[in-house]
């Protein structure tokens, strides 16, 4: 903000100075949970802004300075990387027909591309874009997976495009195509009073009417995309039996990850870690950032890379990771049996009781009952595939969730879980869970890193 002001503002120095020096001496514990409000760090500014005329002034000054520190707040990892100005400005627009679109800015590193756009259009009050990430010949998938923030934003706010690479590492470029719509309905034969039981059809997505279609080629500063640093540990821990290998924590500008191996003796593939990354001055990041918990092996049903939020901009001579629990899926319990029309089933997930089976067009609807956890209220039990008696194999591709009724005291204490199995006309049917059951630890597991 002040390397494109003319002249600070008055008072603007002293302020800022003394907000330094305050967030320079804090040590109290940071809890960071998305969507809760901007994070600790902009807590300052957003003070300033609101009640110092002179600070407004210039922030009035600088355009999208304002929304871009909103438009992160979901991440604190983001957050910090705009405060620390690791930000490469964009300034690529595009208009079809009546709509324009923007690229903004991007957060970028080796590992991840954070991409911020805006549509806007003085014809159509709502608009939503399909988006697609393919290499820079714009031919082929980039090999990724992304998310997306910002359903539902009013025209010329900022949105958020997420591109994690796993394996690879962030290219030189990328090219990002946006298929835009209006009014966010997918299948607008689908009345929004329908019943639930109605949804379900083997057909159940209509592409949109698009209106307009953009194709960005993104080119990424190498200072950022050579960014990022990894960290050995190889330190081999007991997990409820279970043998887990910390094999390395990687740390990037926009998030952590923690990797880990498995001993082939194990009885239990490691579906879920519980933990927190500390520093030596005892402030948390917690697990997940910008949308992803974990990612998986092709070898193994087995969680293999964690999540949390990134200690990059913060001056830690040492890290600790502190394990509090796993989820686990025992070897033994890749499928459990289900009598859909007995109700007669095998072990299920921890937590999880069968509630109904009831038949529908060409296939059944299943529901299950859930207990409510308050950290993750609606969480998955089962995967996406599913097998008939001769081992045939079969895909889910639509889940609904819903609470459950409340007790005396107005508390919810379990949710349903329904999905649907399309053009499956068996009685009987072997569901993959997606767990067998939780453990907590007794006494806290702490690896000192770096």
């Amino acid at each position: 903000m002040i390397e494109e002001l003319n002249q600070p503002a008055p008072g603007l120095e002293a302020t800022l100075d003394r907000a330094y020096k305050r967030k320079r001496k804090r040590t109290t514990q940071m809890i960071v949970r998305p969507l809760a409000g901007l994070a600790a760090c902009f807590a300052v500014f957003v003070l300033l802004v609101n009640f110092c005329a002179p600070v407004a002034y210039a922030c009035s000054l600088v355009p999208g300075l304002r929304e871009l520190a909103a438009a992160v707040t979901f991440s604190k990892s983001l957050t910090d990387a705009v405060e620390n100005e690791y930000v490469q400005p964009m300034d690529l627009s595009q208009t079809d027909t009546d709509i324009t679109a923007e690229v903004a800015y991007l957060i970028v590193d080796q590992k991840q591309v954070n991409v911020f756009y805006r549509l806007d259009s003085d014809k159509y009050e709502s608009l939503e874009a399909d988006p697609e990430v393919l290499n820079t010949d714009g031919e082929r998938p980039a090999s990724c997976s992304y998310s997306s923030t910002g359903f539902g934003a009013e025209n010329g706010e900022l949105r958020c495009l997420s591109i994690d690479f796993v394996d690879d590492n962030v290219p030189d470029s990328l090219r990002i195509k946006l298929d835009v719509y209006t009014n966010g309905i997918r299948n607008e034969n689908v009345a929004p009073e329908q019943a639930v039981d109605d949804i379900y059809s083997d057909d159940p997505y209509e592409e949109p009417d698009y209106l307009a279609h953009f194709d960005f080629l993104l080119e990424f500063d190498p200072k950022f995309t050579a960014t990022g640093k990894v960290f050995p540990v190889n330190q081999t821990v007991i997990l409820d039996g279970q043998a887990i290998t910390i094999t390395d924590i990687e740390v990037y500008p926009t998030h952590m990850r923690v990797d880990i191996a498995e001993s082939a003796d194990n009885t239990a593939w490691l579906k879920k870690l519980d933990f927190y990354i500390e520093t030596d001055w005892g402030m948390r990041f917690e697990p997940g950032a910008n949308g992803i918990l974990s990612t998986g092996s092709a070898d193994s049903p087995s969680m293999v890379s964690y999540r949390a939020e990134s200690t990059y901009f913060y001056e830690a001579d040492h890290l600790k990771l502190v394990i509090t629990g796993a989820q686990w899926l025992r070897k033994d319990m890749e499928t459990t049996y289900l009598n859909l029309v007995t109700g007669e089933h095998g072990e299920l997930p921890e937590g999880a009781e069968f509630d109904s089976a009831r038949k529908q067009g060409s296939g059944w609807v299943i529901m299950f009952r859930a207990a409510w956890e308050e950290d993750e209220p609606m969480y998955q039990l089962f995967g996406h595939l599913f097998y008939d008696a001769d081992g045939n194999e079969y895909e889910i591709n639509q889940w609904s969730s819903m609470y459950g009724d409340a007790d005396k005291e107005g508390n919810i204490t379990y949710f349903y879980d329904e999905f649907p199995l399309l053009n499956f006309t068996e009685d009987e049917v072997w569901l993959t869970p997606h767990y067998s059951h939780n453990w907590v630890a007794e006494d806290l597991i702490v690896i000192t890193v770096q």
